[in-house]
């Protein structure tokens, strides 16, 4: 029973995922005026927006699918793998976590910067980023030390570089004040978004040809 649930909890990383894309292309269409460019996807689900509960219906799917999906790869890294995957997966875990509280707790505004609120949202934002970095280097650095996952830490080190690459972008967008902070954003979440539906996507085909434990 216990094998059968951390399968299928493996599933979750891709349905997480396919949950924020149908968050940001729903909400970006349906918001008359949106821009996807300019525009923060945070602000989907912000109090102003003309379809907040459907946004948060999606984002909490996406969270606790991620969040399942994230522990059961800690357990998995707990029994079979370098200790730098066993906490950077645990971090990935804490995020998801730290994110319903936060995110959940704290209501989002539209005026950035002003609002106590959204200072706080700012500081988040930023800390959960820092966090993620550090979480993916340690997945991919935990990878390649195993030979027989090395395919693995290639990709996660691929998606670790994108994700600090888009970021150092996004950030440099805000010093030049270029009007594409929406796009800049989107580009670090989906590089990252794209290492967890490829990771979960890989040990789904793994375990359908073999065994979890027989790895």
């Amino acid at each position: 029973m216990v094998i059968r649930t951390r399968k299928w909890m493996l599933y979750l990383g891709m349905l997480a995922v396919v949950s924020f894309v149908l968050m940001d292309f729903l909400g970006s269409i349906l918001w008359t005026g949106y821009s996807p460019i300019s525009q923060y996807v945070s602000e989907l689900f912000s109090a102003q927006s003309p379809h907040l509960h459907l946004a948060r219906l999606f984002l909490n799917v996406y969270t606790i699918c991620f969040c399942l999906f994230c522990l059961a790869m800690s357990v998995q890294a707990a029994r079979a793998y370098h200790w730098c995957c066993k906490a950077g997966f645990l971090l990935l875990f804490l995020l998801g976590f730290a994110s319903v509280l936060g995110y959940g707790t704290v209501p989002i505004g539209m005026n950035f910067i002003f609002v106590a609120n959204d200072i706080f949202h700012l500081v988040f934002t930023i800390s959960l980023l820092c966090c993620a970095v550090l979480a993916l280097i340690l997945v991919s650095y935990g990878y390649l030390k195993q030979e027989r996952y090395k395919r693995l830490g290639r990709i996660s080190s691929i998606a670790a570089l994108l994700f600090i690459l888009f970021n150092l972008l996004h950030l440099t967008a805000i010093l030049a004040g270029w009007n594409v902070l929406g796009l800049m954003q989107r580009l670090s979440f989906y590089s990252f978004h794209l290492f967890i539906f490829m990771l979960s996507f890989l040990y789904i085909r793994r375990r359908l040809q073999s065994s979890w434990d027989a790895e």
